[in-house]
């Protein structure tokens, strides 16, 4: 974990429905480890707390250290509700934590640093949000929890697209390069799951950078 990035926690956003994949891509191996375990492991190395947010039970060693904690509202509503999940239970269970990172379960590649320069771009700004190649990745993200009220009437209302309740802060774009791969790549399907092992296989086989 960073020093520089203490009193920030981290949630690992596994509480999709993994339609395009036809299963529960979050438990899905990826080499010797699940994409869950990969990310949550990951993430945790750069922030003080972590949680996962997903509505079934997981059965793996390496996450047990982690808490579990299920959406804030039943239904499966979108990955808001993951944000507003997680706002809850930073302020609930933590003292003097100002922000929340999302990590999505389908983003193994996100950079060492991710956290650190979303935070040196957070001056005047409630929301951080990385991006590449030209995409803006809104889930991939700094939330600060003032905005915890006014993300639970916005998704009271009926609105899942996070977009239409970002853009109402001017939120803050990162850039990220892309240096042989796109650092957010994600995993949606079989196709992507293949790919992605040809990125992982190319750039971090055997290589601790990784971990």
């Amino acid at each position: 974990m960073i020093n520089s990035n203490r009193k920030i926690a981290g949630i690992v956003m596994a509480g999709g429905l993994s339609r395009r994949m036809g299963e529960n891509k979050s438990k899905k191996k990826f080499f010797d480890y699940s994409l869950i375990e990969i990310v949550s492991l990951r993430a945790s190395k750069q922030v003080e707390f972590l949680c996962i947010n997903s509505n079934e039970k997981l059965n793996f060693s390496s996450t047990k250290k982690f808490e579990v904690i299920p959406d804030f509202f039943s239904g499966s509503l979108g990955p808001l509700v993951g944000v507003l999940s997680g706002m809850k239970w930073a302020k609930k269970k933590l003292d003097e934590i100002k922000w929340i990172v999302t990590f999505p379960v389908d983003c193994p590649f996100f950079p060492k640093t991710l956290v650190s320069d979303l935070l040196s771009n957070s001056k005047g700004n409630d929301i951080i949000i990385a991006q590449s190649n030209s995409r803006i990745h809104h889930i991939v993200a700094m939330w600060n929890l003032n905005l915890e009220c006014e993300l639970e009437d916005h998704i009271r209302k009926g609105t899942r697209k996070i977009d239409d309740f970002t853009k109402k802060f001017n939120p803050r774009v990162v850039n990220f390069s892309v240096i042989g791969y796109d650092p957010f790549f994600n995993i949606n399907n079989l196709d992507d799951y293949s790919q992605a092992k040809d990125i992982y296989t190319k750039n971090f086989y055997n290589k601790e950078e990784f971990k």
